[in-house]
């Protein structure tokens, strides 16, 4: 470009900043001027867009100088630029001076408080934007969704973008699917997933994540397996979502089939999708397939290593939970409090109750971490499995904190455990006064009072349990059949197929007393 106009040095002086290169970009501004050329505002903003506090703040003082400062567009620039480099005071400042805001300028305070952890200052100018005359767009209807925590407050946003008819905006629908999932709301997200002409790979991930942060994990995993089967590609984040509901439920075969479609599409190895089919392998039983699953990931991260703890633990392997704590201090990442719970569990698990102790005291001598109940709940029922009890007892009293159910509990269960009446009792006293209606209680001390032969003290506490009107909680199993969940208590007959299921049980009930095999039951 021999002698290149305003438009061309703009183009220039961006594609340099895009790339970091700000001392060529300034020589170029500098060359533009002495040859007669005044930069514009999109010169100047383009600068804004990339460039660091220091230079950004001579930016400013140079159009406050040449310009005016007048331009709306300029004036969002600058917001944006100290909102991005952390300065919300100088942001503030240039948007209160504006004569005249529109709907860019607003959106880009809105964003500012966001940023700034002020949520309820975003939706207060959301307000203040409407009663000012300024119709929002939406980006400005986006934005004050991402703020909402209020579910109230966030149906009268999502009516308002009804009424303004921008409900066809992909942006807009998203932000509602992410505002109802944060709120739990699973029926209002499916509803609004529905009404996507077409939803792109933003709607499925936030409806796949919200439904299983939400506890829905039965209907992320069909959320996944639709929306591959309506032509999208899954990204990390989706499969880290479906594959941790397939580990919830132990949906092993489902977790596979996502495993061979993320393997295909090149996703195994990242950190979001490998992490969760650790922990998927992992609670499935399959823990030799948990060990591959890391081994092919590029990088490992705490929850990976985590994750792979915690697998060996549960399936009581404490060497090589022990193996992995070693391997993951020698890497460099260093353990939380998530990684000596998973180390104290494998070796609770163990039997390991030295090596518990030298780990309990590890996690707060070398690395500065503060155990919590969880840390505290392991260590006890080591302690008490093994017969400990004033040892056990001995921690709970020197707890930095009132001990809760989980503590309790814990060693009333190690009572039942060794038999243990006396202290099964004074832990079932404990626990009553912190949960009057929690059932295990009950169970655990009655339980407690027949295997010592004390059947009026064991009715008595039942007799209690019915006067308080707590009852046991049923025990729920679930099967897979044709990757879909069937959950089901004793004696269920919800299941719309429950008669041809009893049916089917007589039969084989029949078949097998046919051929002498002992069948205790109860239909």
């Amino acid at each position: 470009m021999e002698s290149p106009d305003v438009v061309g040095y703009t183009s220039l002086v961006s594609a340099l900043c895009r790339h970091s290169e700000f001392a060529q970009a300034v020589g170029l501004l500098c060359q533009m001027m002495r040859q007669g050329l005044q930069p514009n505002e999109h010169t100047m903003t383009s600068i804004l867009a990339e460039c660091p506090l220091v230079l950004g703040e001579q930016i400013h003082g140079y159009m406050v100088k040449a310009m005016g400062l007048q331009s709306v567009y300029a004036s969002s620039a600058l917001i944006d630029f100290y909102s991005r480099n952390g300065d919300f005071d100088q942001a503030k400042m240039v948007f209160e001076n504006l004569d005249s805001k529109n709907v860019v300028s607003w959106c880009s305070m809105m964003q500012l408080c966001i940023r700034d952890g002020q949520s309820e200052d975003a939706l207060r100018m959301f307000s203040e934007m409407i009663s000012e005359g300024v119709e929002p767009n939406e980006f400005a209807f986006s934005i004050a969704l991402g703020a909402c925590g209020s579910v109230g407050l966030g149906h009268q946003i999502h009516c308002s973008a009804i009424k303004r008819n921008l409900m066809t905006d992909i942006r807009v629908s998203n932000a509602l699917l992410s505002m109802y999932g944060r709120s739990g709301l699973a029926e209002e997200l499916e509803a609004v997933l529905d009404k996507i002409e077409d939803p792109d790979l933003v709607s499925w991930t936030a409806a796949i994540s919200a439904n299983f942060q939400n506890g829905f994990a039965q209907k992320a995993v069909a959320l996944l397996s639709k929306m591959h089967s309506q032509g999208f590609t899954p990204n990390d984040y989706a499969f880290s979502s479906g594959l941790s509901s397939c580990a919830d439920l132990a949906l092993l075969d489902q977790g596979r089939q996502f495993h061979c479609l993320a393997l295909k599409l090149g996703c195994d190895s990242k950190i979001c999708t490998g992490n969760a089919l650790i922990n998927m392998y992992s609670k499935c039983g399959q823990i030799g397939s948990a060990r591959l699953a890391f081994d092919v990931m590029n990088l490992h991260d705490v929850t990976s290593w985590n994750s792979l703890i915690h697998g060996f633990a549960q399936h009581g392997d404490a060497n090589l939970a022990l193996e992995a704590f070693s391997g993951m201090c020698s890497s460099g990442c260093k353990p939380d409090d998530s990684t000596f719970l998973g180390v104290l569990v494998g070796c609770n698990h163990a039997g390991m109750v030295k090596e518990g102790e030298v780990f309990f005291r590890l996690m707060t001598d070398q690395y500065g971490i503060i155990p919590t109940p969880s840390h505290y709940a392991c260590m006890i029922d080591m302690l008490s499995r093994n017969g400990r009890f004033h040892e056990a007892l001995g921690m709970i009293e020197k707890m930095p904190f009132e001990p809760d159910v989980l503590i309790w509990k814990t060693l009333l269960a190690a009572c039942r455990l060794h038999r243990n009446l006396d202290m099964g009792k004074l832990a079932a006293d404990k626990l009553m006064e912190l949960s009057e209606r929690d059932s295990a209680s009950y169970v655990l001390l009655s339980n407690i009072y027949a295997m010592h032969g004390e059947w009026q003290d064991a009715g008595r506490v039942r007799q209690r349990m019915d006067k308080v009107g707590v009852k046991k909680e049923a025990g729920e199993s679930w099967i897979e059949v044709k990757n879909e969940v069937h959950a089901f208590v004793a004696r269920d007959t919800s299941h719309p197929d429950s008669a041809s299921i009893y049916q089917t049980l007589a039969e084989l009930v029949d078949v097998m007393q046919d051929t002498d095999l002992d069948v205790h039951m109860q239909m």
